[in-house]
Order: C-alpha cells, then structure tokens, then sequence
C-alpha cells in the first residue's frame, strides 16, 4: 500500500511538472510549456519576439532571436523528449518554442520563476548619438547602455524598452522614438550597445596596386636588377595616391613566387617590375584571361557606372587596357616599346597585370627611373576609375 501511494505521488509530482504555466514576456501573456518533463520552460518563438522586440528569424530546421548585435540560436527538433534533453527549441503543432532560460543568459534577459515564468529586459539608456556627413554620405551613431533592437515604426524607428532624450527622440509607451526624414539605407549593430545609421551609396573600397621588384637576395636578376627595380618600385609607390599601395618586397631578400601570387589577390592593379639587357621596354600580357568574367569584362565596362566600373576592375581586371595606358605613357619618354604574349605568372591574376621589363641602360640613370615612376604611376592613375 505504501508502495503504491509513493508511486502515485511519483506520477502526480511528473505532471505537476508538465503542466503549463502562466508566461508574461514584457507585456505579453502566453503559456510556459515544459516538454519532456525535464522542468525546463519554453516559450513560443514568436510570442518571445513581440513581448521584447527581439529579431526572430526560423529556417526549417533552425531558429535564431537576436537584440542587436547579441544574437542565439537554437537547432529545433521535432520530439520533445530530445528538445528537452539538448536544450533545442521545439516545434509543436506549427509553432517553435524555445527554452527561455537559456535565452535569457545569452541575451542578456530577466529570468523570473515563481508561480509562473516572467521574462523582462533591463531599461536601455541612451548614452549619446552623433552624426557626421562626408561626400554626401550621412552617418548617425548611437550608443546605449546596453545592446538594442531598432524597429521602423511610424516614420522613424522605435527602439524598445529604451528611454533618453536628444534632438529628434521622444518617449513612447514601447520605449523611445527616433523621427527620421527618411529611413536609412543600411542599419547596423556594431556591438558595445551601438546601433548605426547610414544613408547614401556605400563608400567603395581604395584600389590596391601591388607593385612587385623582381629577383631579390641571391637572385640578383641581370646585373644590377635587384636593386633598380626596387628603387623604380618605391619611386612608383611615392607617387601614388588615394589607392592602397604594396610592394612583395621593400628590401633585398628573395620573395618565393608562391608568395608573391599570394599577396597579388584581390589587387586592381599587379606590376611587375624586371630589367633586361638591351633598348626600350617590354610589356608581357598573360596568355590567357585567368576568369570567364576576365574575357569579357572589356565588353562590360563601358555600358557600367563609375561605382559598379571600380568594383568590377577589382574583381576583373583588363590588362589589355592597362598595357595600352603603359604604352602611352612609356611611349611619350622616348622609348620604344614592344608588347608581347605568355603563361606568365604575375600577369596571370584576377586584376591586371602586366610584366613590364624595362633595358639595363634605361634603369641606370636615376633621372630615368624618375621619369620612368612618373609615367608608370600615370598610366596606372588612369587606367583605375
């Protein structure tokens, strides 16, 4: 008898666990659900969502809410025996759930259990917010005391569970208002409880121009090679501006060719710098283009804005355009140049590249490799939008 009273007590204790309770998320009421009777407390995905404005995003077989740039996510699994067992949100009858308390420690959220199961989130306050305007781009920065989600909401954006003041805010039931004359073209959240606003075109990345002196260290190339071309190189480098410059050497050591193609990704612009016995100057095209988007972004170009012409030349550049520029220029010295085809390394990148050789008697005069720079770092300024 007394066996059997235990085991009842047993069962009813089980269900008393299962049984739902009642759930308040900021000002939403719901149910607490207990799946597997492993006394973990879920709450609906959505309900969570509304109650806290947190962002919520469900994929077939995942879900994510984040405050933000705080964000967690929860595989979701069907039986909730193994939901309960690996704290995995649970999909029951259409709807996800997920447990709340993990939620909690990774958002930062208020965990209250008692008779039901409260869910809160500390008052945001808004520390500061600045703005600054560069070439017609706009840029709000605000920062608050903890992180926040920012929610459009009548012609501005409403920032839940937050309260301060400042130019363009006021208090709302939800928490605090921004009025804005237009929304923003990108929102983001850097983190450190800072939320940014951008209107405007993205700022387009400088160009790099990799600049590569041949030879090197114990490979001194043909005579003096090592050393004039990396004196043309840093004279080249001097005279470029507004792009990101870099050299596969800035001294004299010997740069493997494997590391050299390495540093030339993801350059606009690759040149590489040899000498060579005899007049004039050579410049060495690759066989090939190294990309199907590479063949045919000649016939790309001109029909592009200047903006989608720059991204495209850093991802497919035009050598055949950049040798006629070096042509121009180098042609205008004086110097007779010639133009020739080949598996060559260097010109063989996503950028253009060009393998320009340039005669021994040339390189020798320091007022030439001046004049060489120059015309170089022309052809190159013109050759990039």
């Amino acid at each position: 008898m007394l066996r059997g009273t235990l085991l009842l007590a047993l069962l009813l204790g089980t269900g008393l666990a299962q049984a739902p309770k009642p759930l308040l998320v900021g000002g939403v009421a719901g149910e607490a659900l207990y799946p597997g009777g492993a006394g973990v407390a879920y709450g609906e995905a959505g309900l969570v969502a509304e109650g806290l404005g947190l962002g919520l995003w469900q994929g077939k077989n995942e879900v994510a809410l984040s405050l933000g740039a705080l964000v967690k996510r929860f595989p979701v699994a069907d039986q909730e025996a193994r939901a309960a067992r690996t704290s995995s949100a649970w999909r029951k009858e259409g709807k996800v759930y997920l447990p709340l308390r993990p939620l909690a420690q990774a958002l930062g959220l208020s965990y209250v259990a008692g008779q039901g199961i409260r869910l809160e989130i500390p008052p945001a306050r808004l520390l500061f917010a600045q703005g600054t305007e560069l070439e017609g781009r706009r840029r709000l920065v605000l920062r608050f005391s903890r992180e926040v989600n920012a929610l459009p909401y009548q012609g501005g954006l409403l920032f839940p569970f937050a309260e301060g003041s400042g130019e363009g805010f006021r208090p709302e039931d939800r928490g605090l208002f921004l009025a804005l004359d237009a929304p923003p073209d990108r929102l983001s959240y850097p983190g450190g409880g800072q939320v940014v606003l951008e209107w405007g075109p993205l700022p387009l990345p400088r160009p790099v121009v990799l600049l590569d002196p041949g030879h090197g260290g114990k490979d001194t190339g043909v005579g003096e090679e090592k050393t004039l071309v990396l004196d043309l190189a840093r004279r080249v480098a001097s005279r470029l501006s507004g792009v990101e410059v870099r050299l596969t050497r800035r001294d004299d050591r010997d740069v493997p060719l494997e590391e050299r193609r390495r540093l030339a990704q993801g350059a606009a612009v690759v040149l590489s710098l040899h000498a060579k016995r005899g007049p004039g100057v050579t410049l060495y095209l690759a066989d090939r283009p190294p990309t199907r988007l590479a063949q045919s972004v000649r016939e790309l170009l001109p029909n592009l804005s200047p903006e989608r012409k720059a991204l495209l030349l850093r991802q497919a550049g035009d050598g055949e355009a950049l040798a006629q520029a070096l042509a121009q220029a180098l042609a205008a010295l004086g110097l007779p140049v010639s133009q020739a085809r080949g598996p060559y390394a260097l010109a063989r990148v996503t950028g253009a590249g060009v393998v320009v050789e340039v005669g021994l008697e040339t390189l020798a005069s320091g007022e030439m490799r001046q004049a060489l720079a120059e015309a170089l770092a022309a052809a190159i300024r013109g050759y990039l939008p």
